[in-house]
């Protein structure tokens, strides 16, 4: 139990955990094939990451068979990796070439085939055990890894190839998850690659290159790690930018109060009124009060000054004061000009742009109350 909690573990769950729960989560909001897909690769690789550990592989071994765990392991390895290569074909080929995308099963189903059959043919004595020197001139453990072996390297090359070329059009921060995962990927295939070396040199000529064999864990082992990485940047980096707007919207909230309030109660009909159910939440709140502040300057900008909108974004002190006279003239019943003027300032395009002048319109009721 002390190895399923090492410190290297403890990272890889982690990892695969976070991966496992963002994907699940965007898996949720939109369900199409490609979403599907890389969920079932996280998926994939972190229940055959669970099959590689002792305690658990035990377990599997003792309910279902010597070498079960070995079997499963490799087979889910294959299919997280086959469905990673299913979402960059669905992702480049669209809908329509549904039978290419099928046809990747055929590798899969026939590489999984392989593997059961040479566990099979696996004295007993040598069934689940690890690949190394003891086993490797054993033709049912030869055949087991290097089948194996050989359509990772094939689905590793593939998914590489694809991330690589999918870099050009992809976002910032997209590009910089696939280009870790890219690598990631990269190194796992070059640790596949140097197993399969060892696999052909040992079985087939005899000489034990143990090298070959050593340096295939490490690449493996940082290949995953980078990927699992890079699968989770851009829902980290989309987390921690979403964490930060909401803070942003907050603090701007309270800072309109002043100039809401004041508006509030020379206009209270600019209320919106919404369902109970679409009430609270940071932005909502923010937009609301961002569109309530505009509709009482404007319901008050007949008695304004048709230079407002100007004088807000040169002078807010100077617009404040404006502000202050016209609500008074407003709430003694004066006579107006009955005509609506500009109440921000001109050019700004969308709700964001304006909430900056109104920033500085509230602080500035503020500091002459």
């Amino acid at each position: 139990m002390s190895t399923l909690f090492s410190p290297i573990n403890l990272i890889a769950m982690v990892l695969f955990a976070a991966a496992l729960a963002w994907r699940i989560y965007q898996v949720t909001r939109a369900p199409t094939v490609p979403n599907w897909a890389v969920t079932a690769c996280v998926a994939g690789f972190a229940a055959a990451f669970l099959l590689q550990q002792p305690v658990i592989s035990g377990e599997v071994d003792a309910l279902l068979g010597r070498g079960a765990a070995r079997v499963a392991n490799n087979a889910l390895l294959a299919c997280g990796l086959c469905a990673l290569v299913v979402f960059f074909l669905r992702s480049a080929l669209g809908p329509r070439r549904n039978r290419r995308v099928a046809m990747e099963l055929v590798p899969l189903a026939a590489a999984i085939a392989l593997m059961v059959v040479a566990m099979a043919l696996t004295p007993p004595e040598l069934r689940g055990l690890p690949l190394g020197p003891a086993t490797i001139h054993d033709s049912g453990v030869a055949v087991f890894y290097l089948g194996a072996g050989l359509y990772l390297i094939y689905g590793l090359v593939a998914c590489t190839a694809w991330i690589v070329r999918y870099l050009r059009v992809a976002d910032r921060n997209l590009r910089i998850g696939l280009r870790i995962g890219a690598i990631g990927l990269a190194c796992a295939a070059a640790g596949s690659i140097s197993r399969a070396l060892y696999i052909v040199v040992a079985w087939v000529f005899g000489p034990l290159v143990k090298v070959l064999l050593l340096l295939g864990v490490p690449f493996v082992i940082v290949g995953t790690m980078l990927f699992l990485a890079g699968v989770t940047y851009p829902g980290i980096r989309a987390r921690i930018a979403a964490l930060r707007r909401r803070r942003q919207h907050r603090r701007e909230h309270e800072a309109l109060a002043p100039l809401w309030t004041v508006l509030v109660q020379a206009f209270p009909s600019i209320v919106l009124r919404t369902p109970p159910r679409q009430r609270g939440g940071a932005h909502r709140g923010h937009y609301r009060r961002v569109i309530e502040i505009r509709d009482g300057l404007v319901q008050l900008s007949p008695y304004l000054d048709a230079d407002f909108g100007e004088v807000v974004a040169t002078d807010p002190g100077a617009a404040a004061a404006a502000l202050k006279t016209a609500l008074e003239r407003h709430a003694a019943g004066e006579e107006n000009d009955r005509r609506a003027k500009q109440v921000l300032p001109a050019g700004a395009d969308d709700i964001e742009s304006d909430v900056r002048p109104l920033l500085a319109l509230s602080a500035a009721m503020t500091n002459g109350a």
